[in-house]
């Protein structure tokens, strides 16, 4: 792809080196020739605005493969010639910086697009990554022969006035007066547009970052000048260049009905590229992965990079199938989304899901209960529900929402029908997965964790305990009398009883706290944040709830044994610092227990 996009520039500069070296060369054969010096004059103006006319087209086609980048170098365009009027530069550098505005981001082709739209924060090697698209850029753009030193505006628009910024650390005038220029014009258009980490700033908090940045990031000079120009652009042009990354066709705009045209095509063939690009990556990678929160949102990034929406939420059912919960969302209103419910059959996603049918509707109040969070509600005015089905089953609806009317024409119902079957095979993988694992971790008899959840989750609390200074009890816990159970009355019997037993516990510890069967008849409990003395309470009220239901089941039956519990508690981190030692000496105390109660039934 690259090697493409330097030939096209190649061409670009070479249009107006060429026309350039013509006239030089014509003047210098004909000096004493007027008419052929008015010529050569204007066949340098041409190659000058056939280089110009290039790079735009070009750049406008790369600007559309990016939904975040929309409008951007309009915006940065804009601002950085009316600075370098302002500043009454010389042509030649005014001409510079203005093919550097166009081609500023011409290296991130080279980073990876997860990076370029990643909400949470990069790593170090991450930023690494990131930070290289000024010197690729430059790459790129160096052996291309353009009539005016472009090169190393694009290199140097990171750097930083106080020496903090890259790739080469410089800092104040050693920075070259271009770069300057551009890296206000650049962060001014970014603070106007969103992004996936955050919402897009108002024009006037906007310039209040600018100044903020003032001295340190930005140099002071060009700033106080970046503030003037600005200031004297009318607000609507303002609000029109911070919505251009919502409204298609407010992106730059090139000259004449031809490049308008052509602008036309190449967004085209961006858009048919992007929708490629993102159906392609969503492929990949919901193969790499079958975590359901980590699909789910693989998902919804993939369709927000191919659809201009305000939000997306993917709902799946709940286990009695009752209403449909949304278990990922990204955008305008995420707080309020996540998690609310629809209720199957009814209003336009319940509908949707229920009868398998694409839906397209203005926003509907009823048709979510939402989360009632403190963040304000913004107001949506379309939506679109396509729903998701694998293996001829429904198994959720995508759900996208835009803030104006009629948000969703036949392309994009087109586009997310396509997405929506990649996405659902890949979510019903998912949840096949977790099924699969749910079984693994889950005792068949009791319906309690298993002994292999329960070493994943303690060894996971101990960690936790041990960061927050905190304390976490370990009680073991072994079902008295349960032999003569089985001896006597059968293992079906016996199952009964440990199916009754797991509901007494499973009773009595609180919804973040763990009830597992170890193995056989006995059982551990693992309470998190707890004390010795609440420990110790807890094992009291089980062992009396167990007891009421031991003499229960003798009222109803004199002949069957007395079951009952015996319980060893171990306290971290005063009885042990791992899950091992921890497991140990709460065994070792649930023993010492059984033997006290040994005795204790004997003297009676």
């Amino acid at each position: 792809m690259l090697s493409g996009i330097e030939a096209l520039l190649g061409m670009a500069g070479a249009a107006a080196v060429g026309s350039a070296g013509l006239w030089l060369w014509r003047i210098a054969e004909r000096r004493s020739e007027a008419r052929w010096k008015a010529q050569c004059e204007q066949e340098h103006t041409a190659g000058i605005h056939l280089c110009v006319s290039t790079i735009e087209s070009l750049t406008a086609a790369l600007e559309a493969q990016d939904p975040y980048n929309r409008g951007n170098l309009e915006c940065v365009l804009r601002t950085v010639s009316a600075t370098s009027r302002w500043l009454r530069l010389p042509a030649d550098e005014i001409a510079a910086l203005r093919a550097a505005s166009l081609l500023h981001n011409i290296g991130r082709l080279g980073v990876p697009d997860h990076l370029l739209h990643k909400a949470d924060a990069l790593t170090p090697d991450e930023q690494e990554k990131l930070r290289s698209h000024p010197v690729l850029g430059a790459r790129i753009l160096a052996s291309i022969p353009f009539p005016w030193p472009v090169v190393p505006i694009v290199r140097h628009q990171a750097e930083h006035w106080d020496g903090t910024g890259y790739p080469d650390g410089l800092a104040g005038h050693a920075i070259p007066r271009g770069a300057r220029i551009l890296a206000v014009a650049t962060a001014f258009s970014a603070l106007l547009h969103r992004r996936p980490f955050r919402g897009p700033f108002s024009p006037a908090g906007a310039l209040a970052e600018i100044e903020r940045r003032s001295g340190s990031q930005f140099d002071p000079e060009v700033v106080e000048t970046f503030l003037q120009v600005v200031r004297d652009i009318p607000v609507e042009d303002l609000e029109r260049l911070q919505g251009a990354d919502i409204a298609a066709g407010q992106a730059l705009a090139v000259r004449g009905q031809g490049a308008a045209e052509a602008r036309s095509a190449l967004e085209d063939i961006a858009a048919a590229q992007r929708e490629t690009l993102a159906l392609y990556a969503l492929s990949q990678a919901v193969t790499g992965s079958l975590h359901l929160e980590e699909v789910c949102n693989t998902v919804i990034e993939s369709a927000l990079r191919l659809v201009p929406c305000a939000a997306c939420v993917v709902f799946l059912p709940e286990e009695d199938n009752e209403y449909l919960r949304a278990h990922a969302a990204i955008g305008i209103n995420s707080r309020h989304l996540l998690g609310s419910l629809a209720r199957v059959g009814t209003y336009l996603t319940g509908r949707a899901y229920f009868r398998g049918e694409m839906a397209g509707a203005s926003f509907l109040a009823d048709d979510l209960i939402l989360r009632d969070v403190s963040d304000k509600w913004q107001p949506f005015r379309s939506t679109l529900i396509v729903p998701l089905v694998a293996n001829g089953q429904v198994t959720g609806t995508l759900n996208l929402y835009a803030e104006g009317p009629d948000g969703f024409d036949a392309d994009v119902k087109r586009i997310m029908r396509l997405l929506a079957t990649q996405a659902a095979r890949a979510i019903d993988g998912a949840l096949r997965y977790d099924a699969v694992r749910e079984t693994a971790y889950t005792d068949a008899l009791t319906g309690l964790r298993n002994g292999r959840y329960l070493r994943e989750y303690l060894d996971r609390e101990v960690n936790r305990a041990s960061r927050d200074g905190s304390s976490l009890a370990v009680l073991n816990i072994d079902l008295d009398n349960f032999k003569q159970v089985n001896d006597r009355f059968g293992h079906a019997r016996g199952d009964e009883i440990l199916q009754e037993v797991a509901e007494i516990l499973r009773a009595h510890v609180r919804n973040y706290d763990l009830a597992a069967r170890y193995a056989g008849d006995e059982f551990v409990l693992v309470l998190v944040r707890t004390s010795r003395a609440a420990a110790e309470s807890v094992a009291a009220k089980i062992k009396a709830a167990v007891d009421r239901h031991g003499h229960r089941l003798v009222s109803r039956e004199p002949t069957f044994p007395l079951i009952g519990l015996s319980v060893g508690v171990a306290v971290y981190p005063d009885n042990g610092l791992d899950l091992q030692s921890l497991l140990c000496n709460s065994d070792a105390a649930m023993y010492s227990d059984k033997t006290t109660r040994k005795i204790e039934r004997a003297a009676a």
